[in-house]
Formats: structure tokens, sequence, C-alpha cells
């Protein structure tokens, strides 16, 4: 590839990881305060929900013949070392929330999820989230062709046949990047995280014009790419998945702004729902039927 192609893509790719830690930025953001929400919700005990994810992850390193070291989870520097030595003995959940990594915070909302039986239509997404952050924050390129499969995530292809509503040759190429390419199928995670999560317009509309000027800039020279002799054909299915990805969701947000999303769309942001509990009448407890009064739940 001639030098000035590399160094047009460098820049492309350069930008992209740009947008993408922009990104996953809010999504870390918004994920913290949707916790923090479902805690009220439940009015739950912050204690105990770092108790019960530290219980969850001993048991997890056990079966995989490892120790689980809880002070682990909360990352020292110079700007938390102070906070983490004053609460670290209690464990407070937001001195989790200021000081561990985004891996450690989905790991504690699955376990919270799976504890108050919650179902959140985002959480599967998170790990591609995750996966493509790190690749962005660690500078590795990313418009390369794919060394390895990817795993499907659950609920992407649903989410994604509503965001992309047009039957193209197209919309085809990019659903089928997103079950093998681990660029496409990361990245749609984070855009339709994003529409889930982020619920600020001002956020969203930082993101769509920065959204809008990498979609200008990837395009100043797309005819080297498509010349035949280039041999660039996967890139060329990778940089139209990602256009279409991109103007897919500025119109989403745009209809959303304007409270035109269709039924399906508005799947796209679904909120987190509780599964139902027992039906029928409830089997008094123990101490009830001995005749004493429960203690206070924590």
């Amino acid at each position: 590839m001639d030098f000035a192609y590399l160094q047009d893509l460098s820049t492309i790719d350069f930008e992209l990881r740009v947008l993408i830690l922009r990104m996953t930025g809010d999504i870390e953001h918004a994920l913290r305060v949707r916790f923090n929400n479902l805690i009220s919700r439940v009015n739950e005990d912050g204690y105990q929900v770092i108790r019960d994810y530290e219980q969850d992850q001993r048991a997890f390193y056990a079966r995989n013949g490892k120790a689980y070291d809880p002070d682990g989870d909360y990352q020292k520097s110079i700007y938390t070392t102070g906070m983490i030595r004053k609460y670290l003995d209690s464990k407070p959940v937001w001195l989790f929330w200021e000081t561990c990594t985004l891996n450690s915070l989905i790991r504690c909302y699955q376990s919270f999820l799976q504890h108050r039986r919650f179902q959140d239509p985002t959480y599967s997404l998170l790990y591609g989230v995750r996966l493509l952050r790190n690749a962005a924050s660690h500078h590795n390129c990313l418009l390369i062709p794919p060394s390895e499969q990817v795993r499907p995530t659950r609920d992407l292809n649903y989410l994604l046949r509503l965001l992309l509503t047009d039957e193209t040759e197209t919309t085809d190429m990019t659903l089928r990047l997103a079950e093998t390419d681990p660029l496409i199928h990361d990245f749609a995670c984070v855009l339709l995280a994003h529409a889930n999560l982020v619920k600020s317009k001002g956020m969203r509309s930082h993101v769509v014009e920065q959204i809008n000027s990498f979609l200008t800039r990837m395009q100043r020279h797309e005819d080297w790419y498509r010349n035949p002799e280039s041999g660039c054909d996967h890139l060329i299915g990778q940089l139209d998945a990602i256009r279409l990805l991109l103007s897919s969701i500025v119109e989403f947000n745009r209809k959303r702004d304007d409270d035109v999303l269709t039924e399906e769309q508005k799947h796209i942001l679904a909120q987190p729902d509780r599964n139902p509990v027992r039906h029928g009448r409830r089997r008094a407890s123990r101490q009830a039927r001995s005749g004493r009064n429960p203690s206070p739940s924590a």
C-alpha cells in the first residue's frame, strides 16, 4: 500500500479511536448513574451490594483454582489513595465506583442484577464496550483484518435490526460483519449501549457532532481504497459498515429528540426491569409461623 494511503488510514484509525474513547467514557459514567438509580429504586444497602459481589468473585476464582483479593478492585493512584485508605474498611459502593476498573464495574453490575433479579438489555453489550475501549486506550490499530472470530453477543443482532431499518446490501453486510468481525461487533455494542445508557441530550449532541466530523474525514480519500487494484476489500467492508452504523445512530438520535421513534425502535431504549417474583399466596416465614416478629431487613 502506498505511503499516502497508510498515512491517511492512520489518521482515520486515530480519529476512530478518539470517538470510541469519547463514547465509552460516556457509557462508563452513565452505567454508574444507572447502577446508583437501581440501588435507590429497590432501597438497597450499598454495602451489601459489595459484600454480594465479593462473595461471587471468591466463588468464581475458587472454581478456577485461584484466590480472590477484594482489595485489588480498588485502583490506587495519587488521586485515589487517600480516600481508599480512609474508607476501605467499610467499603461503601461509591468508593468502589470511584476507584474500580470498567471490567470490575461490569462484574459488580452483573452481580447486582442477578441478586436483585433485574434484567438489563444493555448488559450483554458491555463486554464488547470494554474490549473496544481497552483497544482504543492502548492505541491498538483497529482497521485491520480480524485474526480471530468473534463470540456473538446475545442481544446484539436483535438490536441492530431495530437500528438498521433499510433493507440494503450494505445492511446485510454490516449484520454479517457484526457476527464475525471483532471491530464491527464491538463498535455496534458501543453505539447501542451509548444510545440506551446516555440520557443527556447535551452529551448525545456532542457525540453526534464528533460523528459527523469523523464521517467527513473518513470519506476524504475514499476513492483510493475503492480502487480494485488497492487490495482493500475487507477494509472497504469495515468502512462501509462503520459509515452505516454511524449514520444510523445519528438518525436515531434525531428521531429520538423529535419524539418520532417507531414503537420497535423504542426497544433500543428499553430500561432495566425486575423479574416477577413468586405469584400466588406467599407462605409465612418460619419466624411468623412460630409467632416471632422478624427483624428488620438490612
